[in-house]
Formats: structure tokens, sequence, C-alpha cells
């Protein structure tokens, strides 16, 4: 806000009253004369005109004493003008600086990243939330005390080595001085620590040290579980080749009908060949559910037809471990507007994993009835179940579950992760409880036809298909 500024008509009468006195007494002078002058005109006795003279002085006193007082008001005016203009000036700048702090202050407790600020002796001056969280005392504002006495033991340690290395380090005109140390494990989580030195470029003062703690165990936890992936997947793919070039190369060196056994080495390279193919489609079709390019119908589809089928189909697979594989129908359940082919695919996956988990001469029970005028899927097994800290992550890609609890053939773990994403895409939800039969009972709960959408569309993972 600008101040106003006096025009010349409020500062130059004061001047010219008080500083230019030779006009003032050239003035009186004249005055006097004039009035000397006009008594002698006309023939006016000396003390008559001695008094018309001092009535022009005192009236020139008068007229003085008036313009001063103005002008000495109109001083005053601007005077108590600009100074209340100044503090208003001072208080809107104390404002700003209070909603640029506030503004800053927020963003620092918003950030999920850990923010600490250390002065030039490694005293916290500044911890977020997110930072606080790996001190020692979670609860407590770790400021005024030392960086590496806050922070717990394994962070400490780090952070000590950043802020030495940061103060040995030369300061460069183009940029700031930064120590990094990556994936340091601490209590349950990893962490990734940045250390940054504060110099004003501008005035080169020290400032102290910005320390950034980026929580990366999700990432961590990922990568692991891919190489873990990637490791199933090449031990699934290895059997299969070998298979292949074994037998290829012994039918190499043999002649058509002169071995009784080349008729069987041609079968197993077939069904090794399917395997493999299988196994592929597998994964490109889940990575074409997760990032939502496949293709539903939209069609009306008879959804205990569809049970009846897989359960017809996988009898054959749990008779030769003698496993009792019973349907149970519950009322009669609602049509369904889908994919067939995707259900059935989801039918087939539960199913497949149940007689995978449940131990020769178990139990799997497939239920199919009406829920909340849904259409409800419930398939149970015998088999060891799955403990509560594993039912939502039983459905993540590339999970699978600890070797400890079962001797589960080795597999992708791409089959709940796949019926996840579909039955997200076709508006359900899915979970997993304990079974009756003591084992793991997956539920998958659709609308039916006609009815709203349970959950909202993922981005391909399934994501709105959960409870």
């Amino acid at each position: 806000m600008r101040r106003p500024v006096a025009t010349n008509a409020e500062i130059e009468p004061l001047p010219r009253l008080v500083l230019d006195r030779r006009r003032l007494v050239l003035r009186v002078v004249g005055v006097g004369l004039v009035a000397f002058t006009i008594g002698l005109a006309f023939a006016l006795p000396p003390p008559v005109a001695a008094l018309m003279v001092s009535a022009s002085l005192l009236a020139m006193a008068i007229e003085r004493l008036a313009v001063r007082a103005e002008a000495a008001e109109k001083v005053h005016v601007v005077a108590r003008a600009a100074r209340s203009e100044g503090q208003r000036d001072a208080v809107a700048q104390v404002m700003s600086l209070e909603l640029a702090h506030e503004r800053s202050r927020s963003v620092l407790e918003a950030l999920r990243e850990g923010v600490l600020v250390v002065d030039t002796a490694g005293e916290i001056v500044l911890a977020n939330p997110a930072a606080r969280r790996a001190t020692r005392m979670p609860m407590q504002d770790p400021q005024g005390l030392l960086l590496w006495e806050a922070l717990m033991p394994e962070l400490g340690q780090r952070a000590r080595e950043a802020w030495q290395a940061l103060r040995e380090q030369p300061v460069l005109a183009d940029e700031l001085p930064q120590i990094r140390y990556a994936a340091i494990p601490c209590r349950d989580a990893v962490y990734d620590l940045t250390a940054v030195e504060a110099t004003s470029r501008r005035t080169g003062q020290d400032f102290g040290s910005v320390f950034l703690l980026v929580d990366s165990t999700r990432a961590h936890e990922l990568q692991r579980l891919k190489d873990s992936f990637l490791s199933s997947v090449s031990h699934e793919l290895r059997t299969p080749l070998t298979n292949i070039c074994a037998y290829a190369e012994i039918l190499r060196n043999m002649v058509p009908g002169e071995s009784a056994e080349w008729p069987e080495f041609v079968r197993v390279i077939h069904e090794e060949g399917l395997q493999l193919s299988h196994l592929v489609d597998a994964m490109f079709d889940y990575l074409q559910l997760e990032s939502g390019e496949a293709k539903f119908a939209n069609d009306t589809v008879d959804g205990t037809g569809i049970v009846r089928d897989c359960v017809q189909r996988m009898q054959a697979a749990a008779g030769k471990r003698c496993i009792d594989l019973q349907l149970e129908l519950h009322g009669e359940a609602p049509a369904l507007l889908g994919d067939a082919p995707r259900l059935q695919q989801v039918v087939t996956s539960l199913l497949d994993n149940a007689v995978k988990f449940t131990p020769t001469g178990g139990e799997v029970r497939v239920g199919l009835g009406v829920r909340d005028e849904g259409w409800e899927l419930r398939i149970e097994d015998s088999g060891p179940g799955v403990p509560p800290d594993d039912r939502r992550a039983v459905f993540e890609k590339f999970h699978q579950l600890r070797d400890h609890l079962t001797d589960k053939p080795q597999g992708t773990g791409l089959g709940l992760a796949t019926s996840r994403a579909i039955v997200a895409r076709l508006g359900g939800l899915r979970w997993c409880e304990d079974s009756s039969l003591g084992g793991a009972g997956f539920v998958v709960l659709l609308p039916g036809f006609g009815q709203p959408r349970l959950a909202a569309i993922g981005a391909g993972t399934g994501a709105g298909g959960g409870f």
C-alpha cells in the first residue's frame, strides 16, 4: 500500500513564513512606508500616522499567525496520516508473514515424508508428525534434542554420519551439499534418508541442515514380491522347458516308427508345451486385467449352471486325492449380468485353490445361494486355512502363503489376484474367512440381474473389490 504524498500546497506555506526572514523584513518596511506616506499625503498628525503603521503591522502579525497555525495543522494531519499508514503496513506485513508460516506448517504436517530441521549444533529445530514416528518417543516433540539421540538407533547412526559429512563438505556456489542413505531398516519399516545443507545462496548464512525421511517399506516389499514371483515363474518355466528340450533331443536321434517310446515322447512334449502355454496365458491375462485393457461382455449369465459345470470338471482332480467335493444349493440363485467365461474363470480358480490346499481324504464344500438379493458363492475346505493377517494379502499379486503352512504345489501366485480383478470388474465383492470345515472359506458376492453394483470398477486390479 503506497503512502499519500503531500502536495506543494500543503508543505510550501510553512517554509515561506518561517525560513524566508528577509522577505518578511522587507514586507514590514514596505507596509510601514506605505502607511507613513498615506499619512503625509492626508496631512495626518505623526501620532495618527504612527498608529496606522502599528495597526498595519498588527494586522500582518495576526495574518502571519493564522497562516502559520493553518500550515502547522496541515503538517500535523499529514504526519498523523503517514504514521497511521506505516502502522497499517507493519500490521499487514506481520499478518502476511504469519499466513506464510501457517501455510508452510500445514504443508509440512500433511507430508507423508518425515522432515527434520536441525541447527548448526545438531539440535532439532522442527519435526513434522511423519518424522516423529521415526523417533524413540513418537508422541513427544523432539525439538531441542540432538538429532541422533532423538531418532531410533538405526536411523540415528546414519543421521549423525550424514550430519558430520555435510559439515565437512565445501559449499559450492551452484548446488547445495547432499548426503543420501537408502534402505535403512527401522522397527518394522524401511527408510531412505536424505540430508541437505540449508545455506542461503544470497547471504551465505548457515541455517543448519534439513533431513528427509521417506518410508520406502511398500516399495521394498513389492520388490521382494516381484523377485519371489520371478523366481517362481522361472521355476515353473524351467521344468517343462527342460522336459521339452530333453525329449526333443532324444527324438532327434530316433527314427519314427522304429521305437515304441516315440508316441510317449511326443505326448510328453505336447503336454509340457500346453503347460507352458497356460502359464504364459495366465500372466498375459492378468496383465490385461491390471491395465484395464481386458474386454468384458454384458450378457445374461446363468451362474448356477456355470458353478455346476466347474464342480463336475473338478471332480476328477479331487477324486485322485480322495477329496470329497460337494455342491450345495441354498435356494434359487438369481441370474447375473456379466461375462460368463470370466465368471467361470473365477469359480475354477477358487476350486483349484481349495483342492490344492486340502490334504488327501479331506473335504471341499461349494455353497450357492442368495444373500441380500445378490448371488453368493461360498467355497470352503478342510485344509490348513489362511491366517487372519494374510486374508487380505492373499488376493494381492505375486503373494503366496508362507511355506510352513502347507506343502502346496509351486505356482505363480496369480490365481487369486486374477479372481479379485474379475470380481471387481463384475461389480462384486470377495473375501476370505474361516471355514466351518476347519480350513479356509472364500466368498464371492455379485449383484443379481438389475441390482446396483456392489463395488466400483477398479483400475484393472480390482481395487474396489474388497470387503
